[in-house]
């Protein structure tokens, strides 16, 4: 981006990667599982001790070693603002309703089972199938117990899925 768009305050002397997050709805809380907030505490324990020792190691200032640092410091920074932003989800009390944070083992109309678990949006790993809340298909599942059957549209057209099994960890 050319200097001309940034205000002088926004330049800190670091090149630090710009942090793009997924957009929420106004008005709907950034939720998140319990094991996914603590997976991004402990990634960012992680990467503050391997920050404080890279430190102690650049006596020279080298490129590659400030290159690293940088982008440390952004990863950082990122973990942060979505640790003050997220609201860590209770499991319901009704667990045999699907719901934030479900594993839902459904059955395609193709007679492939697939087991997707139901997470926050920066937790979200579809290649996982760990899909985001606001996803269609988990909006779509949310509500249903095991035995249900819906109509489910994808890009790949409509069928019938049904719920196979509703599981919390």
């Amino acid at each position: 981006m050319s200097k001309a768009f940034t205000k002088e305050s926004d330049d800190d002397g670091e090149d630090a990667p710009l942090i793009l997050r997924p957009q929420l709805p106004p008005g709907i809380s950034n939720l998140i599982t319990a094991g996914g907030a603590q997976r991004l505490r402990q990634e960012l324990a992680e990467l503050m001790e391997r920050k404080s020792r890279l430190t102690g190691e650049i006596a020279e200032r080298s490129e590659p070693s400030q290159t690293e640092l940088r982008k440390l410091q952004g990863r950082i920074r990122q973990l942060e603002q979505i640790l003050e932003a997220v609201v860590v989800a209770e499991i319901p009390s009704d667990r045999g309703r699907v719901a934030f944070g479900a594993s839902v083992l459904v059955r395609h109309s193709n007679k492939e089972e697939i087991r997707y678990r139901i997470v926050g949006v920066e937790e979200s790993d579809p290649a996982k199938d760990e899909i985001s809340w606001l996803s269609p298909l988990a909006r779509q599942l949310m509500g249903h117990r095991a035995g249900e059957r819906f109509r489910f549209r994808s890009p790949a057209g409509e069928e019938e899925l049904e719920i196979v099994e509703v599981a919390f960890d």
